[in-house]
Parts: structure tokens; sequence; C-alpha cells
């Protein structure tokens, strides 16, 4: 599934999907696809800005399509206090945070521990909300109904906890390629990106008076490396 003839197709499928792409069942599939690489970005930046000295206000996530198309945003972390270099490395931590991911995605993959990817997935965004001064209500209670729903079958129906347990490893590999789809989505998205938009390039230029182009090619640089981790990695693992 990791081999570079099969990256490589999926790579060339986002790339005219993204740029050919119209009407809102194509925009409504590609909020989908990015969700997962959001939710990873929005936490990196919270957590960058918490580890140097910064305040985590709010996590937010949009998933109905009518809000994402009239705001423009999937999600948003509304960050409080942070000193220079607070403002700059979590600037620096939505993309980097969602390429780091996949690189340790594809690290355990390749190691054989599938079981470690969702629950380091859901324990980033858990801690970020923990970490967050206004903590989403509708969002605990989900995690919390989970929980509670894998307790209780662990107490009453064992069998089918069981059977769950033992799918986790195709579901998992599900979990990898929406990850990995999503992270060529945004690399297309951020290439189509004007230098004069609204998003974390922009705002590094205006605060290190670095222009956007080259913000632009260091997150593209990141995003594209950690595609193609997989394959990198391999050769480094031999």
């Amino acid at each position: 599934m990791m081999e570079l003839p099969v990256l490589i197709v999926l790579f060339l499928a986002e790339a005219y999907f993204t740029f050919s792409s119209r009407g809102l069942l194509a925009y409504t599939f590609g909020i989908y696809l990015d969700l997962p690489n959001v939710i990873i970005h929005e936490c990196g930046h919270a957590l960058t800005a918490r580890l140097w000295g910064g305040s985590i206000q709010s996590v937010k996530f949009n998933i109905l399509p009518s809000i994402v198309k009239s705001g423009g945003i999937l999600g948003v972390a509304e960050i409080g206090y942070r000193n220079g270099l607070g403002m700059f490395f979590s600037l620096m931590g939505g993309y980097v945070s969602q390429a780091l991911f996949f690189v340790v995605m594809a690290y355990l993959y390749l190691q054989g521990q599938l079981l470690w990817i969702i629950p380091l997935f859901l324990g980033i965004y858990l801690l970020t909300n923990l970490l967050a001064q206004e903590k989403s209500f509708w969002q605990n209670l989900i995690i919390l109904i989970v929980i509670g729903a894998t307790i209780v079958l662990y107490r009453n129906n064992s069998n089918l906890l069981l059977r769950i347990y033992q799918s986790v490893d195709a579901i998992t590999i599900g979990f990898i390629i929406w990850y990995l789809l999503g992270l060529a989505h945004q690399f297309f998205i951020v290439l189509l990106l004007k230098t004069d938009s609204h998003w974390d390039g922009t705002t590094l230029a205006t605060r290190t008076f670095i222009p956007t182009a080259i913000w632009k090619g260091v997150f593209l640089l990141a995003m594209g490396g950690a595609y193609f981790a997989p394959v990198w990695l391999q050769l480094l693992l031999i």
C-alpha cells in the first residue's frame, strides 16, 4: 500500500481532484477529506503556543459544509498571550505538525504498531481540548459516550469488543489512507493559495519580513516530504 508507485498515483489523483473539482459535492468531499489533517493542524498551533508559554483559548472545528463555505474556515485555534518566539513557532506549528504526524504514522505502520495510531490522534485532540480555557461540551460528550460504550461492551458483551479490536488493523489502515489523501489535498491547496490571501504564510511574512513565497515553499517541502515518508523511512530503517 505504501510503495512509491502507489503514492505517486494517489498524489496525481489528488492533484487532478484539487485542480478540476467543482460544485458542492466536491467541496463537501474535500472538507471531510481534510478533517483529520485540520484537527492536527489546529492542535499543532495550540500545543506549540502552549509549549512556548502561551495560553489556549479554544480549538473549534466546523464540519457542516454550509458553515465552512460561509466562514471559509474548517478549524481554528484561538490562542491567548504569546511572546515573540511563541508567535513564530505556533504559526509554524500548523503545517509542520500535520506533516510530522504523518511521518510518525508511517513509522508506526512500517514497524507494525498500527494499534497506536488512532489513540495517538485522539490523545492529541484530547490534550489540546483539556488545556483550552473554553472546552467543547459536545466534543467531550461524544468522547465520553464512546468511552462509556466501550466499558459497557466490555462488561456485558466482551465478544463484540474482541471483534472490534480484531478489526482495528483494517480501520487504522483506512484512517492512514484518509490522512494520506488529506495531506496531498492540503499540499495542492497551499500550492494554489495566493500570496495576498490570509493564511499562516502571510502572517509569518508580516511578522518576519520573509516573503510569503518562501514560507509557502517551506510548508510545501514539509508536507511533500511527509507524504513520501513511507518510502524514505523504509530506506532509513533497512
